[in-house]
């Protein structure tokens, strides 16, 4: 009995863990620029702000990824002062003004993206220690949080001051906290003692691993570029803003079933197979945008985020897990969380030049390109066996 309530108060924490996590991404990502722009700050700022960050946050990941697992650093406590440099960042934008809002929110932005990968793991650090955990249910309250709070938000906007999207995140980390501290700490996996201050570098240790995180960027430049720039490509076929928001919600719920049932999807299919399967319906996604006429056509591309997104993002988790080595598996982590920053710092970099210098149709041609090149990677990963 006792063994059973505390896998119960585990996974219950872990749901939570990722349910407040997605809300202070979806402040951040979703209405950081309607933020930002909102204080005066103008959009081509907004681009430099967000791009830098997101920079820093790539280069952050591993290289604290890589400290974690030499020094066994505690992923809790890391958390722990994580969501104090969040709570410090939101105070300080009550407090002070717009430009050190904006600093504050390159620091929110950096902080979160080195919190994702420590997040992504704790499931299965319980599992490593004995624990039956389920990291698809965990990402699917993620994505259940996120599409209701994206709505809660959205409406609460249209009778409060912008600053509340900065108090979604003060609540969550402060929750976040307290979430830690009532999970149980197990220590170190027995694997792992025996580190020193000298480890290999697990792109050259694992190739099997580069090549997924190479294919796991060019998914991400893609996703970027496809949300970043929705309005652009629905207005480009007649469309308009209620459109966006359709489409956005149309993804964010289909995604839930395939992440609350991805462990039996699991146990059927591989997690390389499921990656490789993804990425050639990412290409059939693509292909559905480039050709889209009205925005039901997005819609319809939008279904297949049901096996595009919301496979290969548990998938790529499970396989890092499956073919690194636990004393990598921090550092492993830090990396495959970095596909998503790296990808939006090429989104905005790619995006943002092909609209300035050409049009909407290229970038299309562009996404498509993305799908091709990144299913070519995901493909190769056949020659390779997961102990390679």
């Amino acid at each position: 009995m006792m063994a059973l309530e505390n896998k119960t108060k585990i996974n219950c924490g872990c749901y939570l863990l990722f349910a407040l996590f997605f809300i202070i991404f979806l402040t951040i990502y979703s209405y950081g620029v309607f933020f930002l722009n909102s204080l005066g700050i103008p959009y081509s700022d907004i681009g430099l702000i967000i791009g830098i960050s997101a920079l820093l946050s790539s280069i952050l990941q591993p290289l604290i990824g890589r400290q974690v697992d030499i020094r066994n650093f505690s992923w809790q406590k890391l958390l722990v002062f994580l969501n104090i440099i969040v709570i410090i960042s939101v105070l300080s934008m009550f407090l002070l003004q717009n430009v050190w809002c904006s600093l504050m929110f390159s620091v929110m932005i950096i902080v979160s993206g080195v919190m994702y990968p420590f997040i992504n793991y704790s499931p299965f650090y319980y599992e490593n220690h004995g624990v039956e955990t389920n990291f698809g249910v965990a990402r699917g309250f993620g994505s259940l949080s996120f599409s209701i709070f994206a709505s809660v938000i959205g409406f609460m906007l249209t009778d409060f001051n912008v600053m509340i999207i900065p108090l979604f995140s003060l609540v969550s980390a402060i929750l976040m906290i307290i979430v830690i501290y009532w999970l149980p700490y197990y220590g170190y996996d027995s694997r792992t003692k025996n580190n020193t201050s000298f480890k290999n570098n697990i792109l050259t240790k694992y190739p099997l691993f580069t090549i997924i995180l190479i294919a796991m960027t060019l998914m991400m430049t893609f996703q970027n570029i496809f949300e970043c720039y929705l309005i652009n490509i629905i207005e480009n076929i007649g469309g308009n803003i209620s459109n966006v928001g359709i489409s956005n919600s149309l993804a964010s719920v289909l995604e839930l079933p395939i992440m609350f049932l991805f462990i039996k999807i699991l146990n059927k299919v591989s997690a390389k197979n499921l990656i490789i399967l993804s990425s050639f319906f990412y290409i059939v996604r693509s292909l559905i945008i480039f050709f889209a006429q009205n925005p039901f056509d997005i819609y319809v591309a939008q279904v297949l985020q049901i096996v595009t997104y919301a496979l290969i993002a548990p998938a790529s988790v499970h396989l890092t897990t499956e073919i690194v080595d636990e004393e990598d598996q921090y550092e492993a982590q830090a990396f495959l969380g970095a596909t998503v920053t790296i990808g939006l710092i090429f989104a905005n970099f790619i995006g943002g030049n092909i609209l300035q210098l050409y049009d909407v149709n290229i970038l299309l041609i562009v996404l498509v390109a993305l799908t091709v090149l990144g299913s070519i990677f995901a493909f190769s990963t056949l020659f390779f066996k997961n102990n390679s």
